[in-house]
């Protein structure tokens, strides 16, 4: 290229994908007259008006959801652990995020259980991910309309929706996403010019993804191929040569990140055994991957849903998934047959999609099945990937050493502009129904808010009655909040740190013992008879001499257990129950009253002692066994 010319992404009438021409370089600055000129003018300013689009419907989705799941497991690790490296490298579900358990942390601190500082981030983590989309899009391709359709697309696929709703998700994937494209673009800006600045910002970026989530690392998967498929020449070993004679720093420390990552994360994140991959048949998985959540979400789908507790799997009906098939292998068919050197610009989301099939088969299909591949947060870089890959295959990079180019003599029948901009349009408001759709059926079906807010009003009102905090079993929230395995990041001494101002958890209380309902309502204990005391005459067993035991109709061994003892007595007293391995000094008061107490170990009998004899106090009933929720009358 002569110094009086320079080659750059313009766009004529009647062809707004762009394509590389020749322009003498007075020129270059200018834009093309008509439709295309206009937008090609105005171009960033469209591209941060769609981004803002999307954030607006993002934060009318946030303003309706609410902490699921994962996020009360994050706050509760939060209040109750040490900020120390145990807390920042344990392993979650296989996921080594220090990263984002230092922004759970942080937020906790500040707003636990208060949506809004939280949707601010995932908010804000979107705004980046999609500028910076945008940024990407322009560097790769040049200041040509169709990067608006790409970004479009972007924007809209149902794809990301999950991880821009669930913080659990989000504060995994928002990070890779920013890395990615912060990070690609300064990949291309080393390979452009062999600046080693844009290096380091690309180990940074890369870097900054990884604190939040091992997926990151597939990142430098995508630079090698972005390296050998567009800054390369020749057949493969040419091409790998020229890798190395060229960009030999960037091999040496993205190899150096990648093999440091792992052995990090095989150290602290590994919890899972990767043959587990063989034992699942990968053909179902692929297909629900890709035939039934992917490829309909490219054409604006699923547009059904499979609702599930809460959240939702892709469920399009045969002919979406039929249509979509086509639409999408259309797509690439028609760039093959009007352009050169388009294969390639699929091996980026070739690649992902091949490595979430593995991650899936290893990880999470050996437990739950096939289905789960049809959960749109386990591939939320097939957003990027696709839009980058058509990008690829219909414009040529910049700077690039082999670019696509037009096939002489082929009608370039759908790039009118006209048809551009009806096919981005439907795209876009199918994809706003179906994401309206998932979103109302996230809403609806979350119960946390309601149960945590019923809750919250349950022990005000007993306190406004007691003036005393509340006295809780410390039992565990319903599984349908968090799993039981997450114990005890799921029991109310953990939970309901926040709140331990209004509860207390004795091992002994008078009368009154409580736990929460399914529904958040505050609900008197009963202790169900797993074991009783041995019959006897009178009144029951009667508190004199210096001790008094009561046998039970049978042995008990292990934790978790509570006894409900029944007496009356004349006069106060103080006693000391044993029950197992505890032991429990508590003051009786005068009356009928029930004294509930814990116990554990291997025992057959309570002993009661410590009591003044002449009291009058006499055990009428004791039972035993795990608490369970009483009338709430």
């Amino acid at each position: 290229m002569s110094d009086a010319e320079v080659q750059q992404l313009s766009t004529t009438p009647g062809d707004p994908i762009g394509r590389r021409v020749t322009t003498p370089s007075r020129e270059r600055h200018r834009a093309p007259n008509g439709f295309a000129g206009r937008v090609q003018r105005h171009l960033v300013a469209y591209g941060v008006g769609l981004v803002v689009l999307q954030l607006l419907f993002r934060g009318w989705a946030l303003s309706g959801s609410w902490f699921y799941f994962d996020d009360i497991a994050f706050m509760s690790r939060a209040m109750n652990q040490p900020l120390d490296a145990s807390y920042l490298l344990e392993s979650y579900g296989g996921h080594l995020m220090p990263g984002g358990f230092l922004v759970a942390r942080i937020l906790t601190d500040l707003a636990a259980f208060t949506w809004l500082p939280w949707a601010a981030v995932l908010l804000a983590m979107q705004a980046v991910a999609g500028l910076g989309m945008l940024r990407l899009l322009l560097s790769l391709f040049g200041r040509t309309p169709f990067v608006l359709v790409l970004l479009a697309g972007y924007l809209a696929f149902v794809i990301t929706l999950s991880a821009g709703l669930w913080f659990a998700a989000g504060i995994n994937q928002l990070p890779m996403q920013i890395a990615l494209v912060f990070g690609l673009h300064a990949h291309v800006e080393y390979l452009r010019h062999g600046r080693t600045r844009s290096l380091v910002w690309c180990l940074l970026w890369t870097g900054f993804g990884l604190l939040f989530y091992e997926k990151t690392l597939l990142l430098l998967g995508i630079y090698a191929l972005v390296t050998v498929g567009w800054f390369s020449q020749g057949r493969t070993p040419e091409r790998l040569r020229h890798v190395w004679d060229h960009y030999r720093l960037a091999v040496i420390t993205y190899t150096a990140l990648g093999v440091v990552y792992l052995a990090a994360y095989v150290h602290w994140g590994l919890d899972f055994s990767p043959g587990n991959s063989n034992s699942v048949s990968w053909t179902p998985l692929a297909f629900n991957l890709v035939g039934v959540a992917l490829a309909p979400a490219l054409i604006g789908g699923p547009f059904r849903w499979q609702s599930l507790a809460v959240g939702s799997f892709a469920d399009p009906s045969q002919i979406v998934q039929l249509l979509s098939w086509l639409l999408v292998a259309g797509v690439a068919v028609y760039a093959y047959r009007t352009r050169t050197r388009t294969k390639r610009a699929w091996t980026l989301l070739g690649f992902t999609l091949f490595c979430n099939v593995v991650l899936l088969a290893s990880a999470r299909a050996n437990v739950v099945g096939p289905d789960i591949a049809r959960e749109y947060r386990y591939q939320t870089e097939s957003a990027a990937m696709f839009v980058l890959g058509v990008g690829l295959a219909f414009l040529p990079l910049v700077g690039a050493r082999e670019q696509v180019s037009l096939r002489e003599g082929v009608p370039l029948t759908y790039e009118g502009p006209r048809f551009l901009a009806l096919a981005t349009a439907a795209v876009v408001l199918a994809a706003t129904y179906s994401s309206v759709r998932y979103v109302d059926l996230w809403q609806e079906n979350n119960p946390s808010q309601g149960y945590f807010d019923t809750v919250r009003q349950s022990l005000r009102a007993k306190a406004d009655e007691t003036g005393e905090r509340v006295p809780l079993v410390d039992v565990t929230i319903p599984q349908t909040l968090l799993w039981g395995y997450r114990f005890p990041e799921n029991s109310y001494s953990h939970v309901f740190r926040d709140l331990r101002s209004q509860i207390s958890f004795p091992q002994a209380a008078i009368d009154d013992l409580f736990m929460f309902d399914d529904d958040g309502e505050l609900t008197p204990v009963e202790i169900p008879a797993t074991r009783s005391m041995e019959p006897t005459t009178g009144c029951g067993y009667e508190l004199d001499g210096s001790s008094t035991v009561i046998p039970l109709d049978g042995p008990v061994f292990g934790d978790g257990w509570w006894i409900r003892i029944d007496y009356d007595s004349d006069e106060p007293t103080p006693a000391t129950v044993t029950a197992g391995d505890l032991v429990h000094d508590v003051d009786l008061p005068a009356g009928s009253h029930s004294l509930f107490v814990s116990a554990e170990g291997r025992f057959d009998e309570v002993r009661i002692e410590g009591y003044d004899a002449t009291a009058g106090a006499c055990v009428s009933a004791l039972t035993l066994g795990l608490p369970e929720l009483g009338s709430a009358g």
